[in-house]
């Protein structure tokens, strides 16, 4: 009766290296590939924003107690003036953006108006121990803060109108590197984009809170969108209307 034998493959052969390596090579290739997806991925989400229409700015913007202020050298001692609390999360704050923007920017512009904008961002939500998490409202607040302080005054504008008219788009979905890549794809400043290599989220997260306290002292309560004028809401039945009323120094 004959024996059947097995020959057992010494793994040490040069048939089996071979066998290693192209599978180390495939495997590189596969990677290489789920590389380039996901940073076209990262770029498609921003790209188009290079063809959006630049909204130009004819206005002064600095950062003063905590706020964004946005002023003309128009503007006289007798010019009313607001705050104007927003969220970078918040759909109603977008959906005001969206109505009243173009209107206050003019206003502005035109010496008429002058808006302290306090933003916010306890819809980023709190920890377990009550903290405000570091969400999207916090890390846009920073990026538009170094923005500002690099003086590109162009693109903390045109992001502003960004991060609020496509807000749906956005919020839960870009992370810091889209952040930094609309910036970039708005055309920010070589001095914008090199303060952004790295974002201050404690400086954004001071800011924030020294406005969430400031509107719950004055008013007893903190929400948003709300626009104050002397600590007190603008009295306004409908406030897509607002620009309007603030003008007539009501």
């Amino acid at each position: 009766m004959s024996k059947t034998s097995t020959k057992v493959q010494d793994p040490n052969a040069k048939g089996s290296n071979g066998f290693i390596v192209a599978v180390g090579v495939i495997l590189l290739i596969v990677a290489a590939i789920i590389g380039y997806i996901v940073w076209n991925g990262q770029n498609a989400k921003t790209d188009r924003l290079a063809e959006r229409e630049e909204i130009p700015v004819n206005m002064d913007i600095e950062l003063k107690d905590n706020a964004f202020v946005l002023k003309s050298d128009k503007a006289t001692k007798d010019t009313p003036r607001v705050e104007l609390y927003e969220d970078f999360s918040c759909p109603h704050c977008a959906d005001l953006s969206i109505a009243t923007d173009e209107q206050m920017h003019k206003a502005v512009e035109d010496g008429k108006l002058i808006v302290d904008l306090r933003m916010m961002n306890f819809l980023d939500g709190k920890d377990a121990a009550g903290n405000i998490n570091v969400g999207h409202s916090t890390k846009a607040i920073a990026v538009e803060k170094q923005i500002l302080e690099a003086g590109d005054l162009k693109t903390f504008w045109n992001l502003h109108d960004v991060l609020m008219r496509d807000q749906q788009k956005v919020v839960g979905q870009w992370e810091d590197e889209d952040l930094v890549n609309a910036a970039k794809a708005l055309g920010a400043s070589e001095e914008a984009l090199k303060s952004l290599e790295t974002i201050d989220t404690d400086a954004a997260m001071k800011l924030a809170q020294s406005n969430f306290e400031k509107l719950e002292k004055d008013t007893g309560k903190a929400s948003t969108p709300r626009v104050i004028k002397d600590g007190k809401d603008l009295k306004v039945e409908d406030l897509s209307q607002w620009v309007e009323v603030a003008t007539q120094g009501k």
